[in-house]
């Protein structure tokens, strides 16, 4: 009869441990799940806000340009950079004339 409940007990033991184990792997595989979940959730904000960047930069350059009309001013060439007038920081000076007081 002893060897009988122990034979039990064992059994129920190894059933145990085996239960066990099998949570742990679990866990552990919920973990593994999880990364992968995060590191794809962060892909596909980066790409979002590259693509919301993206859509903006156009939306401004287009803003630009049709302020550029409105004024009178000619748009730049797309590769030419725009050269920085200095017209409201200096007055120009007439010609012949100069801007040093005596």
């Amino acid at each position: 009869m002893k060897t009988l409940q122990l034979l039990t007990l064992s059994a129920l033991l190894g059933g145990v441990t085996l239960g066990l184990t099998g949570c742990d792997m679990a866990e552990q595989a919920g973990r593994e799940l999880a990364a992968k979940a995060e590191e794809s959730a962060k892909q596909m904000a980066q790409e979002t806000l590259k693509e919301s960047v993206d859509t903006l930069n156009e939306k401004v350059d287009e803003a630009q340009k049709s302020a550029e009309t409105w004024i009178g001013k000619p748009p730049p060439a797309s590769n030419e950079k725009v050269p920085e007038e200095n017209s409201a920081a200096e007055p120009s000076a007439a010609p012949g004339s100069s801007t040093t007081e005596t």
